[in-house]
């Protein structure tokens, strides 16, 4: 689902408001600070695409800044990859400037003042946790207020797959296997460019498992959701992907089983889901069968969903 912001919609006296709540909203608190305060023109799209967030953003000439006031009140530990579409804007991180060029790339490490700054412009930001890039602080540091020319190998695949897709946003919102694989090529990119060319196995290992995770909360509500169907989005067979669960308390079908049933656990207690009944609830996180529900949360809570709620309540 895309969600868009556009500053035409309000007043005014309203747009800088708006704006700088959308950009709070969509990606992280930023001090925004346009050159023409009455005629301000912004429009920001976003739609979370797998573990990614894009934000596409067509700003008039101002200056975006994330100082130490922003981060206090937001740390969410997260990074972008800025893709410039268009205008040539000063990102600056780190005591380090670069301007951008469309087509460039520059890395943003979220948790540290930043800026942004220039005329009238149009950007990509693929927002994602920190935790997902298996780099180390060093090599991210090294990777802040630098361009990244997005004419040859890697950026330039990157730079063309994020400009296709924040053109069809709507088309691809949702689509994990795509999030997974733009996140690929953004790790391998970014592993490049600092003479990384391979990474641990360790790392990939660990990251790999934070995708599955994030890939299976998505999908929680798709009955369809499987082991194969995980493996295959991730391009591993599922004999790999039972390896990787060898370690974790639980399979990856249980893992499948016990954050649906945790979900219906909490609607259940819900009081905004009083009227609606426990069956539907189960259907709405991936249980179409109200007796296989019915029976799974038994076994998992000791007693059937309707009971649960019902003790819930008087306890409440």
């Amino acid at each position: 689902m895309t969600t868009v912001w556009r500053s035409d919609d309000q007043s005014p006296g309203a747009r800088m408001e708006y704006i700088s709540h959308a950009v709070a909203d969509s990606l992280v608190p930023f001090e925004l600070r346009p050159e023409d305060q009455t005629g301000f023109r912004c429009e920001i799209r976003t739609a979370d695409i797998g573990a990614l967030r894009f934000v596409d953003i067509s700003a008039p000439d101002s200056e975006a800044v994330r100082g130490v006031r922003q981060i206090r009140r937001s740390d969410p530990e997260l990074c972008t990859v800025h893709v410039q579409l268009r205008g040539h804007p000063v990102v600056e991180q780190s005591d380090r400037q670069a301007v951008v060029h469309p087509g460039d790339l520059a890395f943003v490490d979220l948790s540290h003042t930043s800026r942004v700054a220039g005329s009238a412009h149009r950007q990509v930001s693929v927002m994602f946790p920190r935790a997902l890039l298996p780099l180390s602080r060093g090599d991210t540091r090294d990777l802040v207020g630098v361009r990244l020319p997005g004419r040859r190998g890697g950026a330039a695949l990157v730079a063309g797959l994020v400009r296709q897709i924040a053109d069809n946003l709507d088309e691809y919102a949702g689509g994990a296997r795509i999030g997974a694989a733009v996140l690929d090529l953004i790790t391998a990119t970014l592993a490049a460019w600092t003479g990384r060319d391979a990474l641990a196995p360790v790392q990939r290992r660990h990251v790999l498992m934070l995708r599955i995770e994030a890939f299976i909360e998505q999908h929680l509500a798709d009955p369809g959701l499987t082991p194969g169907l995980v493996a295959a989005a991730h391009h591993v067979s599922p004999r790999y992907l039972y390896r990787l669960f060898e370690p974790q308390a639980t399979s990856v079908a249980g893992l499948i089983r016990a954050r649906r049933l945790e979900h219906c656990r909490r609607d259940l207690i819900d009081p905004a889901n009083a009227g609606v009944a426990a069956s539907v609830i189960g259907s709405r996180w991936g249980f179409p069968d109200p007796a296989q529900f019915s029976r799974a949360f038994r076994v998992k809570y000791g007693v059937p969903p309707g009971e649960y709620r019902r003790l819930s309540l008087q306890a409440g």
